[in-house]
């Protein structure tokens, strides 16, 4: 393996505890017999709920279960299992060794559990968050911060078994739903989960928060039982004082539904960053939200400081390991050099930003509307006005920004609401920038907006200054068609010329297959396509295959060939079947093809010793794996104040799940993709844009309803930046 630019010692916070011998990878495989086979595309969840329901820790293996001792239980009405010989599993193999590690992690989550001395919970990708019942702060404006740790399980070529740890900090609140309402009554959109404040079943069950009413609970009647919402909750232990104090609340459950009714004295939100941030905006909290955040942001050092001393402490009471010091793994890390971003002319510019001094690489729509929901005024917020003439000035072009409405134009029946929109799109207006406060009404307007082909930007009309006027205007360009910057390609015969990223979204009922985006080798959007709506977390193997067909539509019109090689990528666990006829189908037409799998969860940190301590290690390190054709890439750099970094960051770990391509080629281009991002004028995201895109699409579309209203809408414009 070739280095890539300067190498130097990286530390990984991964903590080798003990080595699995034979006797720990001997384990029972199981088949499966179904009552009645799972749905298309749902076998995988299938089998994993088999697994939660047995007595004893099971996990997937491929489409077979596997335990470490054989469970009593082998039938229900449901399933019956049928045993296969035991046998050894053996690391070097993927599918033996994410099965152990499954194990493994579960066996952890339960060491937890049975101490009942802290909570704990899953995290994303499966990994396993505890953390202190004692709040570390307990701040007076209604809200805890808990102490705790993510944990993740890792286990090696040679059956050596890591934990990853990190520092983790738990957010709560004693505040019951109304009372929240009560005291920050503006913040309430931002709520998206609430739980019960009562056990039922042994649990504090949660939701997802549908709706608020004005409705008293004496006054709902629930034809299921026959009795009132009021008399409901009466039975099942409500005092009177939460029954009188409660307005009606619609939610619903994780896996979707009809929606279902609930009392908000009865329920707790999920306090969130994003809500204890939109908190910290306002001067009456600002002081003490960023005390928490300070706090929180834990530097490096002292990161892999505490996740150390918790490593030893694992490895002595849950994995009989000796005392001695233990430390966290180190490995080669390598500098890649950073992406070049160019604006118009190909000028080239250090922040998108820039554009406003240069102009953008490729012009789209030049009528705009704007919508203001504050005054009955036609004028622009006046920087956003400034900041888009500026631009227009650069490429010689006069903007149209005379198409203006008002909310008394708006209409509050359905049918008026559609006439207005439509009647604008009549008018040649396919972009619009929305004036309005913070408020649930969005989305709405946005849904309506898209039924008429029109794109639409919001702009909060108080909150605004040369940096937020930047990135509005940014969003309202590329909701237009245009482009602000392109890349400079690599100059590489082996790079790709078409990168696309794949995501799957849900609405925790539905799943919403293949929000697709794609771009050139040197950042040129293609556009998005749209998904299809599917009952599993699988892509569909045919849905990717149209998507990419239609993209090589694409590609021949603006080059008049097709492309050399194709980079896909998958935001998540790529499975083989969802790319296999692609890869296919490509072979045939003599196209190369790689295939990434883009992991951005878990508990994975990296830092750099130096001077006796660690700092986070610098943007566009990257770590490479052989063993498993994989490679850590740290994407984004800490907050800094001064000297001093506010936090560290998280690297995305990813697999090159099929093709020929060196690893130190894949790593450059991801790295560079993920330095673009048109829509941001000071900073990009963590994950590469056409992930980064569809995984914002997967989001978006998920709150679009009918998603049928996105058949007509232009794909070029980027509706969900």
């Amino acid at each position: 393996m070739t280095s890539s630019g300067n190498s130097y010692p990286v530390i990984l916070n991964q903590f080798c505890v003990k080595t699995l011998e034979e006797e720990a990878r001997l384990l029972y495989p199981f088949t499966c017999r179904w009552q009645q086979n799972p749905e298309l595309g749902t076998e995988a969840y299938a089998l994993n709920k088999v697994c939660c329901q047995l007595p004893v820790p099971a996990a997937r293996w491929g489409s077979a279960i596997v335990t470490r001792q054989p469970p009593e239980q082998l039938e229900t009405e449901a399933w019956q299992l049928v045993p296969q010989p035991p046998r050894v599993f053996d690391c070097t193999r993927l599918e033996d060794r994410e099965a152990l590690e499954s194990l493994c992690r579960q066996e952890l989550y339960r060491y937890f559990k049975q101490r009942d001395r802290e909570d704990v919970d899953r995290g994303s990708n499966n990994s396993i968050r505890i953390w202190e019942r004692k709040p570390s702060e307990s701040p007076a404006q209604g809200w805890t911060v808990h102490q705790g740790f993510c944990l993740d399980v890792r286990l090696d070529a040679t059956a050596k078994l890591y934990l990853e740890i990190d520092c983790f900090h738990h957010f709560s609140t004693p505040l019951t739903l109304q009372e929240w309402l009560n005291t920050y009554p503006e913040y309430v959109p931002l709520i998206k989960w609430v739980r019960n404040t009562y056990l039922k079943n042994n649990q504090f069950l949660s939701w997802q928060l549908h709706r608020i009413s004005d409705e008293r609970p004496e006054a709902v009647n629930l034809p299921r039982f026959n009795i009132s919402l009021a008399e409901y909750h009466r039975n099942e232990g409500a005092t009177e004082q939460e029954l009188s104090m409660s307005q009606v609340v619609y939610l619903k459950s994780a896996q979707g539904g009809q929606p279902i009714l609930h009392l908000s004295q009865r329920l707790r939100p999920s306090v969130t960053l994003e809500m204890l941030a939109e908190l910290g905006r306002q001067r009456n909290y600002a002081k003490e939200v960023e005390k928490i955040f300070t706090n929180i942001r834990l530097s490096s050092s002292k990161r892999f400081q505490k996740s150390t001393a918790f490593a030893t402490w694992l490895r002595i009471n849950l994995y009989g390991g000796s005392a001695d010091s233990i430390a966290p793994v180190t490995k080669e890390g390598h500098q890649l050099p950073p992406a070049i971003l160019l604006a118009k002319d190909n000028r080239q510019v250090k922040k998108v930003a820039d554009v406003r001094k240069h102009g953008c690489a490729q012009i789209g729509e030049t009528k705009f509307g704007l919508l203001n929901l504050i005054t009955n005024e036609g004028a622009y917020p006046e920087e956003i006005r400034k900041c888009l003439q500026q631009i227009a000035r650069h490429h010689g072009i006069e903007l149209d920004l005379s198409s203006y409405r008002t909310s008394a134009d708006l209409g509050e029946s359905d049918l008026a609401r559609q006439r207005f929109w439509q009647a604008w799109a009549d008018e040649g207006v396919r972009t619009v920038l929305v004036v309005m406060p913070y408020s649930h009404q969005k989305q709405r307007i946005r849904n309506e907006a898209l039924r008429a082909n029109i794109a639409t930007q919001f702009a909060v009309p108080d909150q605004q200054n040369d940096y937020k006027a930047m990135n509005v205007v940014l969003g309202l360009l590329c909701k237009a068609k245009w482009q602000p910057v392109h890349l400079q390609p690599l100059d590489d015969v082996e790079k790709a010329e078409l990168i696309v990223g794949f995501d799957t979204g849900t609405n925790r009922f539905l799943y919403f297959g293949t929000p697709a985006f794609a771009v050139l080798a040197n950042g040129q959007s293609l556009g998005w396509e749209l998904p299809m709506v599917q009952r599993g977390e699988k892509i569909s193997g045919e849905a990717v295959w149209q998507t990419i067909l239609k993209l090589m539509g694409k590609f021949y019109t603006i080059c008049g060939r097709y492309p050399s090689k194709v980079l896909l990528m998958r935001d998540g666990l790529a499975r083989p079947d969802e790319f296999e006829r692609t890869i296919q189908e490509l072979k045939r037409e003599s196209i190369a093809v790689d295939l990434l799998s883009v992991r951005k969860s878990g508990a994975g940190r990296m830092a750099c010793p130096s001077n006796g301590i660690y700092q986070s290690a610098p943007k566009g390190t990257v770590v490479y794996d052989d063993t498993e054709r994989s490679f850590l890439l740290i994407t984004s750099q800490p907050i800094k104040r001064g000297k001093q970094e506010l936090g560290s960051t998280r690297p995305l770990r990813i697999v090159h799940t099929y093709g020929s391509t060196p690893l130190e080629l894949l790593a450059l281009q991801t790295y560079h993709l993920a330095q673009l991002h048109p829509a941001s004028g000071y900073s990009h995201a963590r994950l590469p844009w056409v992930l980064h895109f569809a995984h914002k699409s997967s989001q978006e579309f998920s709150r679009i309803e009918p998603l049928s209203i996105l058949e007509g809408l232009d794909r070029d414009k980027l509706i969900a930046v």
